[in-house]
């Protein structure tokens, strides 16, 4: 069952470092958005984008993160909701950021407060 955040923002957010010392990226986009791209990634069976339709946030690590920047990106390439197309190349670049990192990384999904 999709968890409906249409009344939310959503932040999709990128942290390198430690628990305690972290640097970040993020990007935030609306709950009738974020709810569009989930359902878009379930119909076209997008694994990591599909299970984001939790209602507490999700918490990716760094091959996850691969892997939604992946998604987001064929989203984008199939033109299935190109007005979305700054969404999904913002989004792209927080998880790609996350996934390339050194050390320690990891991605929140979760509304914005």
């Amino acid at each position: 069952m999709l968890v409906r955040v249409e009344d939310e923002v959503v932040e999709v957010k990128a942290f390198r470092g430690t628990r305690r010392t972290a640097v970040y990226r993020n990007h935030v986009l609306s709950g009738h958005d974020f709810t569009r791209l989930v359902e878009t990634g379930a119909t076209r069976e997008l694994p990591v984008l599909a299970s984001l339709d939790r209602p507490r946030g999700r918490q990716l690590d760094k091959a996850s993160a691969r892997r939604l920047a992946a998604e987001a990106t064929d989203v984008r390439m199939s033109g299935e909701l190109p007005d979305l197309d700054g969404d999904l190349v913002a989004i792209a670049e927080v998880a790609r950021w996350c996934a390339r990192a050194t050390d320690n990384s990891w991605l929140e999904i979760e509304a914005a407060r």
